[in-house]
């Protein structure tokens, strides 16, 4: 599984995961300073605990 992810900064907030050639943007909602461009870090987390 080594190599599978890759997360990288885009901007303001804004990180890009690359999960098996699969992309996810990760943002902050705008009341804190984000873009509300994809889901926070921690819904992500909570959505993959999920399943």
């Amino acid at each position: 599984m080594r190599g599978d992810v890759t997360v990288r900064f885009l901007r303001n907030l804004q990180h890009e995961a690359l999960i098996k050639g699969h992309r996810l943007v990760v943002d902050e909602p705008k009341e804190v300073g984000g873009d509300d461009a994809g889901p926070t870090p921690q819904l992500l987390l909570l959505g993959a605990l999920g399943t």
